[in-house]
């Protein structure tokens, strides 16, 4: 299935954006070390904008920036970029919103890697993308679509560790978190050294 098929399927700009930062802040509780983790989000990113990324450590990522305008996701996976932007997400200009086009020039999102990138405007109720009719791309959705679920099949594999999925679900829901809460996800866990990771993804605290 690729990512064209699934585009009518992903959820609003507002569920996105909660299930990208439940799933950073889960990876924060189970792997306090940062660099280990697969996903992060960034709630102070730029005024008015919050991104959220995934990298695999084998190169395969994504990147996605929450602004007053939209959600616009870059995808790269596989090794594969899109014919259509060999030169760069900067080719991609002509086709996307003008409110949104700054996301192409950030070097941080490394631009000259592009498999496919979709975008919603918060004024539409659809999604647009270029590169969606590869079939690389379709994993990273899964995310999106299926939320706790998904996530906590996949930590368990990743991390090689039991979670409990009410758990997962609970912070999937966006409850706010405790010490216990955050304890019976890691029993390891550092709940003072938590709390820069906590205010960095803006995660509701009890």
């Amino acid at each position: 299935m690729n990512a064209t098929t699934l585009l009518p399927q992903l959820p609003s700009i507002q569920q996105c954006q909660q299930r990208l930062r439940a799933a950073a802040m889960l990876d924060a509780m189970i792997m306090p070390e940062w660099e280990y983790r697969y996903y992060s989000y960034n709630a102070h990113w730029d005024a008015g904008e919050e991104m959220a990324s995934m990298r695999d450590g084998e190169g395969d990522h994504y990147f996605a920036l929450f602004t007053i305008n939209g959600l616009m996701i870059k995808i790269f996976e596989g090794g594969i970029i899109h014919p259509h932007m060999q030169q760069g997400m900067q080719a991609a200009a002509e086709q996307i919103p003008e409110s949104m086009t700054h996301f192409l020039s950030e070097p941080a999102f490394i631009t000259e890697e592009v498999t496919c990138l979709l975008w919603r405007e918060r004024t539409a109720n659809h999604w647009h993308a270029i590169g969606a009719e590869e079939e690389a791309g379709s994993e990273w959705f899964r995310l999106l679509l299926e939320g706790a679920a998904y996530y906590h099949t996949w930590a368990k594999e990743y991390y090689e560790i039991e979670l409990d999925y009410t758990l997962v679900e609970r912070i999937f829901q966006q409850e706010p978190l405790t010490r216990e809460l955050a304890e019976q996800l890691n029993n390891e866990l550092e709940w003072a050294e938590l709390q820069e990771d906590i205010a960095e993804i803006r995660y509701p605290l009890a």
